[in-house]
């Protein structure tokens, strides 16, 4: 039994303890409570960091800008990228440029922000306030809304000289006198004149729209150097010609040229860096009065200038059936463009008359100087004196404002007897002929009154077409040869197999996808020898962000870090977290400030490369019926494109016959961007472009047209006439127009049917060699061996044919053909930058391209010359 002092002894003591473990609880809750509290604040910072929004505004969005100085404006993505290429709406008076982009993701105090921004160089072209308008953007987080910033727009500064560009540089158009008659040919001078030490070199070549003028090329840049007030200026003087058909007051807009001047900062007083802006040159408008010629005599030709007439025949004293060629040369200066032919000449009905060709000639491609000859060839019927009478040709004189007429000789053909005497047609009268009429007998013993051609039309161009019409695109000749004989020595069922595995080959889905994945592989192989330079290294981690975006097939030029894990996600959710970290691993060492990589970063690489797996390429594909007979995909898919293509072009006519020339051209250069080898669009597109007095660009597509359909008599006619207003005269055009000797051969076909003829005649070849074995082999009778031997021959002189025709045809045939259409500037690298060497690109050249890099075309002459230029002052003749 327990004491009972005990129990009361012990009682104090677990009152004590229960009183203690209280103490504790409140001492461990006061000191948890500061804990919680810093969680809290830190929950809520990062929250706060998630909960950005997402803005794209102007950056300045607001300032002044100055008049024709070309400068940056930003457009800046705030925790957002765009969504494909952005459209800036069009703002009268502000030329946008291309714009460069940009990207960089930062943390302050624990705020992560990523910004895209896009630099556009911009140029103002008004002395005026300029407003961007708000405007809607596709993003990657939706669409957003941009909104509106307004410029004031003053005079622009060279440098930090505080010079104008007014003063120090200058640029006019002078011409002799501001009336002229209608017609009459004026010479122009361009002067751009600069102070010496702020000239650096020509940006462009001369800009001007000289409408309602009809002008000649400028002549090439004759430099000098002159005093002007105390001044050194460098001068370039081009020349050119003009004149203008209609009378009127006119006042032809301002020429414009870009040129790059130098600006030199210093320091300490010593010059020590140089740089280069671009400026615009601008000329005052050119006022002009066009006087209207007096009242013309009846015979008036139409010809404004000076010109001179020469009539020659011989011989004089033919025999009887001997031929006569009676010649009739027009030479001078004047309007050339507006002369439609020669004045009509009459000769006795005893002759027989071969109909004119008249023969127009160019001094050194100008396009108001030269000369227009017309034979006539008369084959006398029967002996005789005859007089072939003078022939007259009338012309307004500009330098004594009178109408002149030149008057030729008369000449006297004396006809001997000749051995068998052709029977001549009763006589009714003269003969008249002339250029534009064909020539045609004079039924005997009707009384006919004298013909008398009426005045032809000037060309125009013509009705478009409504259906569609391809044509054969050349090959290249390597190709055109491999084929040529494997198709004349292999078995055509190897041909068959082996053009089936290639087609399987090139059209297998995964092979984009293989390729990638092998240059991954050397790229990471060569960052194991870049070393520290981080140059180098930004330059290999660039390469495998590009072969990565095509290994995973990530749609986007410039993709962050969640759209590339989440397109990889959708083909391998296991690999997208390795890929988008490795990725903004990437994005961090070239855009951030300290440049770090990870040292494991090329390890982890190559072990998520390595855990890719492609399919490779199924070789029994190659027996599928898309693969073996191509030919009936391709019917089956034109007959469910050709439709749809001429249905949206359905428009196109109708816009046409309504004079709305600019929606006919927008819906016919689709249409023949997504068919370039159907020429009916080439022509339509041609067309539409001619009705807006842009000659050269229609040249160009109508060139494409007579490339695909030579032997069209469409192709035939549009191409002299572009030819003629355009101003181009690229001597193989000239000479397919005219039609003549080996370019008559030529045109009778299409380069990529002449190609075709050589296959064909390398197939027949081989049938005949099959023809010959099977004689051998006793399986034919004798009339294998001669029959093969006709064919043999018969191949071969297509073979000649075609040969011939592809060399007259020259780099025309070739698929990557193109036609500059107006004048610019060649260059060595695909870049403007002013410190490497340039050359002027004459309009109508004709080059093959080789490479394209953003923009740029790079240029393979016949001469071996190569360049690169802009793949907008081309066009593409068969792509």
């Amino acid at each position: 039994m327990k004491n009972p002092a005990a129990r009361e002894s012990n009682a104090p003591r677990e009152d004590d303890g229960i009183l203690r473990h209280a103490q504790d609880d409140k001492l461990q809750r006061r000191r948890s409570a500061p804990v919680l509290f810093f969680a809290s604040l830190l929950a809520a910072l990062i929250v706060g960091t998630t909960l950005h929004a997402q803005t794209v505004r102007w950056d300045p969005p607001s300032g002044q800008l100055g008049y024709n100085q070309v400068s940056e404006l930003t457009l800046v993505f705030e925790e957002c990228e765009p969504d494909g290429a952005p459209q800036t709406p069009q703002v009268d008076g502000l030329v946008f440029g291309r714009p460069s982009q940009s990207s960089e993701t930062s943390m302050v105090n624990f705020k992560v922000s990523r910004r895209f921004t896009l630099t556009y160089p911009v140029r103002p072209s008004k002395r005026s306030t300029i407003t961007i308008p708000a405007f809607t953007i596709q993003t990657d987080k939706g669409a957003l809304r941009v909104a509106s910033a307004s410029y004031s727009v003053g005079d622009a500064t060279v440098g930090n000289s505080g010079l104008s560009v007014a003063d120090i540089s200058s640029a006019k158009i002078n011409v002799p006198k501001n009336t002229f008659w209608a017609g009459e040919v004026f010479p122009l001078a361009y002067e751009l004149s600069v102070i010496r030490r702020y000239f650096h070199s020509p940006a462009s070549a001369i800009d001007w729209q000289p409408a309602p003028l009809v002008i000649e090329e400028w002549s090439k840049p004759e430099p000098s150097e002159a005093m002007v007030r105390g001044e050194r200026r460098f001068v370039v003087t081009q020349t050119s010609r003009a004149y203008a058909k209609q009378p009127g007051s006119f006042t032809i807009k301002s020429a414009q040229q870009l040129v790059n001047l130098n600006v030199a900062t210093s320091g300490f007083g010593f010059p020590f860096q140089q740089a280069v802006e671009q400026r615009v040159i601008t000329t005052d408008p050119l006022e002009l009065t066009i006087r209207p010629l007096p009242p013309a005599p009846g015979d008036f030709s139409g010809a404004v200038g000076n010109f001179a007439l020469v009539s020659k025949v011989v011989p004089t004293a033919p025999a009887g059936g001997e031929p006569v060629t009676w010649t009739l040369e027009l030479t001078g200066v004047g309007n050339w463009p507006d002369l439609s032919g020669l004045p009509q000449r009459e000769v006795s009905n005893d002759f027989s008359v071969v109909q004119p060709k008249s023969k127009r000639t160019m001094k050194d491609n100008s396009l108001f100087e030269g000369a227009l000859t017309e034979d006539v060839v008369l084959v006398p019927n029967k002996a005789g004196s005859y007089r072939l009478g003078s022939v007259k040709f009338t012309y307004f004189d500009t330098a004594s404002g009178t109408y002149k007429t030149i008057t030729t000789e008369p000449v006297t053909v004396t006809v001997g007897p000749a051995a068998a005497a052709p029977v001549a047609p009763q006589p009714s009268g003269p003969v008249q002929f002339s250029l534009p009429q064909p020539g045609g007998a004079v039924t005997p013993g009707l009384k006919l009154p004298e013909p008398v051609a009426p005045v032809p039309p000037e060309n125009l161009p013509r009705d478009p077409i409504a259906e569609s019409r391809r044509g054969f695109a050349p090959m290249t000749t390597d190709r055109l040869v491999v084929i040529s004989l494997l198709s004349s020595v292999l078995c055509p069922l190897l041909v068959w197999l082996t053009l089936a595995a290639l087609r399987s080959r090139a059209l297998d889905p995964q092979r984009r996808r293989r390729e990638s994945r092998a240059a991954l592989a050397g790229v990471l192989d060569r960052m194991r020898t870049v070393g520290p330079d981080s140059t180098a290294r930004n330059a290999q981690l660039r390469l495998w962000q590009r072969h990565a975006a095509a290994l995973w097939e990530i749609p986007h030029a410039a993709p962050g870090a969640p759209l590339v894990s989440g397109t990889i996600a959708a083909r391998n959710k296991d690999a997208a977290p390795a890929w988008s970290a490795l990725w903004a691993e990437a994005d961090r060492a070239q855009h951030s400030r300290d440049a770090a990589l990870p040292a494991d970063w090329p390890l982890r690489a190559e072990g998520a490369l390595q855990a890719v797996r492609i399919p490779g390429w199924p070789v029994f594909s190659l027996f599928a019926p898309r693969h073996l007979f191509p030919f009936l995909v391709a019917l089956l898919v034109l007959s469910v494109l050709v439709v749809p293509s001429s249905a949206r072009a359905a428009d196109a006519p109708a816009d046409y016959r309504a004079a709305r020339f600019t929606a006919a051209e927008i819906t016919w250069r689709k249409a023949a961007a997504a068919a370039p080898r159907d020429w009916a669009l080439r022509h339509n597109l041609g067309l539409a472009l001619a009705q807006q007095d842009r000659w050269a660009e229609a040249t160009a597509h109508w060139t494409a047209a007579f490339l695909l359909a030579p032997s069209d008599a469409v192709t035939r006619a549009d191409l002299p006439l572009g030819l003629q207003r355009s101003g181009m005269a690229p001597p193989e055009l000239v000479e397919f127009s005219r039609g003549e000797g080996r370019y008559a051969l030529a045109r009778a076909a299409s380069p990529g049917t002449w190609q075709l003829a050589l296959v064909a005649a390398a197939l027949a070849i081989a049938a005949a060699l099959a023809l010959l074995l099977l004689k051998g082999y006793s399986r034919v009778g004798p009339w294998a061996t001669p029959a093969a031997l006709l064919i043999v021959l018969l191949a071969i002189v297509l073979a000649a044919a075609a040969t011939f025709s592809l060399r007259t045809y020259g780099p025309l045939a070739h698929p990557d053909a193109v036609l500059v259409w107006r004048t610019s500037t060649l260059r060595s690298l695909p870049t403007e930058a002013d410190t490497q060497k340039i050359s002027a690109l004459s309009a109508g050249s004709i080059a093959v391209v080789d490479k394209t890099f953003l923009g740029w075309s790079r240029l393979n002459f016949p001469t071996g010359q190569t360049g690169w230029a802009r793949t907008d002052d081309l066009v593409a003749l068969y792509r």
